[in-house]
């Protein structure tokens, strides 16, 4: 009978330390691959190549996406039917990327829309500085004739479709971006702002509506108004958030801080409409 090395003497020992992250990165593997050794697990002349190896033997799938020019390689005990898309995806980048748009509502247990696109977002390291008064309404009439521009930074990974987002830098830190169940995720609120001004991303504004009603009571029109404010846009968000949220169920009386900024401008729901209907108290075309 063969006898056994440390490796396989020691495997359940070994499979502990795999199992402190449920997907794990290149150097994660070779800091397992380190304690090992350290610990007596393995033999101190095992190379990593070989200690991968022996690993994949005994179950260690590789998972991987491409999104754009770089390739998201994960390595775990768990198969493909086992995934959990969010434990997956919150590695990406993990200190500096949260999830956003609806994947933060889906995570929350708050929706369940477009559970199969995975929004990822970043803030830029440094903050774009956008010019006001340049903005006319006749370059906003055009903007909105053109199709969405949308990002190209899009993989598939199984039945999802997994997007990374940039944001432009706030405060220090993302704004209104909590953690709930150890995911960074945006806040109701934020997510709100966000999705009404990426419509592009949530199919149609009538969407976005149906996603909030149900949930219009966890919103804090306060806090909208911070983020809109925090985001610095060009455009006019609070005429655009007053249109939405009381489409939602506020009233006027309730959104008289969103009219207070009304603009000059009439502005736009969202994009590739063949026929608009104009809302003349918030200037809005939807």
């Amino acid at each position: 009978m063969a006898r056994k090395d440390l490796f396989s003497i020691n495997f359940e020992h070994i499979l502990y330390l795999l199992k402190n992250k449920v997907y794990m990165t290149n150097e994660d593997l070779h800091s397992v691959h380190d304690s090992a050794k350290k610990m007596k697990y393995i033999s101190s002349g095992l190379s990593f190549s070989e200690f991968h190896l022996k690993l994949i033997k005994n179950g260690l799938i590789q998972h991987s996406v491409k999104i754009k020019d770089r390739v998201y390689i994960r390595y775990s005990m768990y198969k493909d039917a086992d995934v959990n898309i969010y434990e997956f995806t919150s590695t990406f980048d993990e200190s500096r990327r949260f999830f956003s748009m609806s994947t933060s509502l889906n995570i929350q247990g708050l929706s369940n829309f477009r559970n199969n696109i995975i929004f990822l977002t970043k803030e830029r390291v440094t903050k774009n500085i956008l010019d006001e008064d340049n903005l006319t309404q006749e370059k906003i009439d055009q903007a909105f004739k053109k199709p969405y521009r949308r990002t190209k930074a899009i993989g598939k990974f199984l039945n999802y479709n997994i997007v990374l987002l940039e944001a432009n830098k706030t405060n220090g830190k993302p704004f209104e971006v909590i953690e709930y169940n150890n995911y960074k995720v945006s806040s109701i609120n934020r997510a709100f702002v966000e999705m009404i001004s990426s419509v592009g991303y949530m199919r149609s504004t009538e969407d976005i509506i149906n996603v909030f009603v149900p949930i219009k009571d966890k919103l804090d029109l306060n806090k909208i108004l911070k983020v809109i404010k925090t985001f610095d846009f060009v455009y006019p968000y609070y005429q655009l958030a007053g249109f939405y949220l009381e489409q939602i169920g506020y009233t006027k009386n309730e959104l008289k801080s969103f009219y207070k900024n009304l603009s000059e401008f009439n502005f736009y729901a969202q994009k590739e409409r063949k026929n608009y209907i104009f809302d003349e108290y918030w200037k809005i075309y939807h």
